[in-house]
């Protein structure tokens, strides 16, 4: 990979703050023809951009989404050639099923939810590219009144959850799991991930609630001496979140040529938030303003201790591993579910990996 001087350490340190993202938006088509990660070049500029879908499971304007955002506002998407259709579906197993019928090229799902779907529904889809593989950001929110401050105090508690058989659930069963509890020993309930859904743990409707990073610290902040944040990462591997395509789609020519195109652009969007950390993300929450409106954005400092966590999870093995599967985690993860009798044993998690068209380098 030819070195590009927007992420050199030398240039940052000659340039003014707030300039990145102008240079990177003049840029970002280089920047993508310079890509490493093999199959075909970029569209060349002015040329017509090749359509495709992504299936996004939580509502796009939430800091989760970083690197799409970021690839959409900063040029990334068009600088490879594509025009990314962003569709929303309420869960992982209607997004997952969508793309299986060719609705959509990518949508993202947890570690737990691939094997399980594959191994226990035969579904036949394949991780391609891991955005996420520090830990899961998903966060339990329970109140002081009542408040879920380890795993063992789950029994027995209403939790809320966007939908049922999905990313959450699949995190709340290993945790159960670590305790020795199962998915029965708690009550589950559909309920919206905004930070409002704390006002129905306040008047005890629910117990608690599992969202997302940037909403559990928005929630936080918003009462202080009131909300209690449990991280599910002391008690399991899980929390991969990987892009996953159809088989039949990943065995398309065509299609792996969408699907090379769509994680250099998401590795360039997480090299620049990365990048952007020392200036405390001002480019990247400027880009991402100018078009979507993300709710923890109202707080900046909320925004960045979000962003803190996120870019961790997004470079876990260094910036140049972005959108590699770490190997052992998933393996470690497959483990977790057999032990906990969620899978059988016996089979070859890598086997569920088709990394080739991720970036290398």
């Amino acid at each position: 990979m030819r070195s590009n001087p927007i992420f050199s350490g030398e240039t940052r340190s000659r340039r003014r703050p707030g300039t990145r993202a102008a240079l990177a938006l003049l840029l970002s088509t280089s920047l993508a023809l310079s890509a490493c990660g093999g199959g075909s070049e970029p569209s060349q500029a002015g040329g017509e951009l090749k359509k495709v879908t992504y299936l996004n499971t939580l509502p796009l304007e939430s800091l989760t989404y970083a690197p799409e955002l970021v690839a959409d506002t900063n040029g990334y998407f068009k600088a490879e050639g594509l025009d990314v259709d962003f569709q929303y579906i309420n869960g992982t197993p209607p997004a997952v099923a969508a793309v299986m019928s060719g609705k959509g090229l990518l949508t993202r799902a947890g570690d737990t939810d691939i094997m399980r779907s594959i191994s226990d529904k035969n579904a036949q889809i394949v991780n391609v590219g891991a955005v996420q593989k520090g830990g899961t950001t998903i966060r339990i929110i329970s109140s002081r009144r009542n408040p879920i401050t380890n795993a063992a105090d789950l029994r027995g508690k209403t939790i809320g959850q966007s939908a049922l058989g999905g990313t959450t659930e699949g995190i709340l069963v290993l945790v159960l799991a670590s305790q020795g509890m199962k998915l029965t020993d708690v009550k589950q309930q559909v309920a919206a991930l905004s930070a409002g859904t704390f006002n129905l743990v306040r008047n005890g409707r629910l117990d608690g609630y599992m969202t997302s990073l940037d909403t559990a610290l928005q929630v936080q902040a918003d009462h202080p001496d009131d909300a209690v944040l449990l991280d599910p990462s002391q008690y399991t591997a899980a929390g991969t979140q990987a892009y996953v395509t159809s088989v039949e789609q990943a065995k398309d020519p065509a299609r792996q040529d969408e699907i090379q195109r769509y994680l250099r652009a998401i590795k360039s969007a997480v090299r620049f938030i990365a990048e952007d950390r020392a200036d405390g993300y001002a480019d990247t929450i400027k880009l991402i303003s100018g078009k979507y409106k993300v709710p923890s954005f109202a707080n900046p400092e909320v925004a960045r201790a979000a962003l803190d966590t996120y870019v961790a999870t997004w470079t876990a093995g260094g910036v140049e591993t972005a959108v590699q599967t770490d190997r052992s985690r998933w393996s470690s993860t497959y483990q977790e579910l057999v032990s906990a009798g969620l899978l059988g044993g016996g089979k070859d998690p890598s086997q569920w990996i088709d990394d080739r068209n991720a970036p290398k380098s």
